[in-house]
């Protein structure tokens, strides 16, 4: 939702049922189309979570699900998707917006952390321990550059623990990044990118509708897709979702205006503080050069009066303690 196309809340709910679909990356979206108790939202779900953990699910569950219709007048909501497989391992799954400027590889590893002591139980041996995975759909880069200096051309990143020369620890732990905005450069390379590259393009555009042909493309190729933008049409006839993606957005764009505020702010009170470091700094380079070519011009006049009563220059200058070869170019 840029400037360009801001709408009051009235026009921006009355969009439900135009056919016009709702933002698959904002998190209350997000999770509405994922977590519907419906046939193509959880052939969705599964097709995701295969393509996220690249590995084939039999049976997943939901835990700790709120609706995403109890959202209005609520603070502090998680849209988190949480999720337990048949075999005991589990998956958090979040929706990342835009960047609030934290540092995201240390907040995921605390997640990931967190999720493998929630479902470790008390009593349980290591070997016991499942294996957990950290998913996070941003909607901005994560990581600008690679090693090269280039910015990586695939939108997925993986990380587990791992040696220095590569060798796996446990593999119990997993981040999984997905950087939309990276997608752009995959769209005419469908039927070659993986499942999850696949689903980043569906969720950096599914809701535009000049790239009908790249979703229709898509939903061809994967029947999970295909479910999702059938569980995305479902939730955009309905005037709850609407709203309540419209106060998500605005609540995103309040905070993004605070941050610029507060950047705008910084870097104005940053140049007034460096001009008055600057002026007090100069004054004071000023009197001190002022003091030091005083003392300079005294010990030079002293030097001069040795020297008109017969010393030579070289014994002025060290009687005056100057140098000589000052002494002699102010002659």
């Amino acid at each position: 939702m840029g400037k360009e196309d801001f709408k009051s809340e009235e026009e921006y709910v009355s969009q439900a049922g135009t056919g016009a679909l709702l933002n698959p990356r904002v998190d209350s979206t997000f999770k509405a189309m994922l977590t519907q108790d419906t046939e193509e939202s959880r052939a969705a779900m599964k097709s995701f979570l295969e393509a996220a953990t690249e590995r084939v699910i039999k049976m997943w569950k939901l835990t700790a699900n709120e609706p995403p219709e109890e959202f209005a007048g609520q603070r502090g909501v998680s849209y988190d998707i949480a999720c337990e497989f048949d075999d005991g391992s589990a998956a958090d799954v979040e929706m990342q917006a835009f960047n609030q400027e934290y540092d995201y590889g240390k907040r995921a590893e605390y997640q990931v952390a967190r999720l493998e002591t929630t479902y470790l139980k008390r009593g349980d041996d290591w070997e016991e321990a499942p294996t957990v995975y950290q998913i996070s759909v941003l909607n901005f880069n994560y990581e600008s550059g690679g090693a090269d200096g280039d910015t990586p051309k695939s939108p997925v990143s993986r990380y587990a623990m791992r040696t220095k020369d590569g060798r796996e620890l446990a593999n119990a732990l997993n981040i999984i990044f997905v950087e939309l905005p990276k997608a752009k450069g995959l769209e005419d390379s469908v039927e070659t990118n993986t499942a999850l590259e696949n689903w980043a393009i569906f969720l950096k555009n599914a809701d535009n509708p000049t790239k009908k042909d790249v979703i229709r493309k898509l939903a061809d190729k994967e029947a999970g897709l295909m479910n999702a933008q059938k569980s995305l049409s479902s939730i955009s006839t309905n005037r709850d979702m609407w709203m309540a993606q419209y106060r998500r957005e605005i609540r995103e764009r309040d905070l993004i205006s605070g941050l610029s505020a507060a950047r705008r702010k910084g870097v104005k009170e940053g140049i007034k503080q460096g001009i008055e470091q600057g002026i007090e700094q100069g004054i004071e380079q000023g009197i001190e050069q002022g003091i030091e070519q005083g003392a300079k011009q005294k010990q030079i006049a002293l030097a001069k009066k040795f020297m008109s009563m017969g010393h030579t220059a070289e014994e002025a200058a060290a009687f005056a303690e100057i140098d000589v070869k000052l002494l002699k170019e102010k002659q």
